[in-house]
């Protein structure tokens, strides 16, 4: 049971004119005093009957009918416009492909290279080098203190100031050896600067083995340069091994 404001002023007894007068004084803060209990009574039953739960399922109902309809705002429309979840039947989008396309049209700025304007057909025909020393080869031979016949020297001559203490010259088909021990009075350095620009002008690649051998070779040749000492001077050996084919 509530009380009205107006029972609530109908229950003060009227006695006389100065009673009366503080009376209505009173009835003013009563009555506003009324309204406020009377309001906090209202709120306080329905809160306890579950009066709030209809509005709150109304929202609830409210948002998500705008949700389905494509056209609520606030959360949902912030998410949607900033990659949340994707609407069904959406594809996915592909990484951007890194580098340009093979069939790509060159422009100005392309990493495309144009085509060349005369393109390369075939390799460049390379002539292979010839033997140094050609068919017939000479005969088996060697000799003491000088040069023996068919010796090349114009490949393997002794170096100046030299004296010739042997040379031979062996052939077999189409292969021939070929040796030459000297002594000088120049030095080392002098006598292998000889011999270097001599098989390098022929086209000959310089090389040195393992024992400190100098050693040049071709296509079909191959030279090696060795030195020693004497009492006289320096000594030096060549061996030589040349193919005609």
């Amino acid at each position: 049971m509530t009380w009205g404001a107006l029972d609530l002023l109908g229950a003060i007894p009227m006695t006389d004119e100065k009673t009366s007068a503080l009376t209505a004084a009173m009835k003013i803060v009563i009555a506003v005093v009324a309204v406020l209990v009377v309001a906090g009574v209202i709120t306080v039953s329905a809160l306890l009957s579950g009066g709030a739960a209809p509005k709150a399922g109304g929202a609830t109902t409210q948002s998500a009918t705008a949700d389905s309809s494509g056209q609520g705002t606030g959360s949902s429309g912030q998410d949607a416009g900033t990659g949340g979840t994707a609407k069904p039947g959406a594809t996915a989008s592909t990484a951007p492909t890194v580098g340009p396309l093979p069939q790509a049209t060159p422009t100005t700025g392309s990493e495309v290279l144009p085509p060349t304007a005369t393109p390369i057909t075939k390799l460049p025909k390379i002539t292979p080098q010839p033997p140094l020393v050609a068919a017939p080869l000479p005969k088996t031979a060697s000799k003491t203190n000088g040069i023996v016949k068919g010796f090349p020297k114009d490949i393997m001559g002794p170096a100046a100031k030299s004296t010739v203490l042997s040379s031979s010259v062996a052939t077999e088909k189409t292969t021939m050896q070929v040796s030459l021990v000297a002594t000088t009075t120049e030095s080392q350095k002098s006598v292998q600067k000889h011999y270097e620009k001599l098989w390098s002008s022929l086209g000959l690649r310089a090389g040195t083995a393992s024992d400190g051998t100098i050693t040049y070779v071709g296509p079909h040749e191959s030279l090696a340069l060795s030195f020693g000492t004497t009492g006289t001077g320096n000594r030096y050996t060549i061996y030589g091994v040349f193919r005609t084919k």
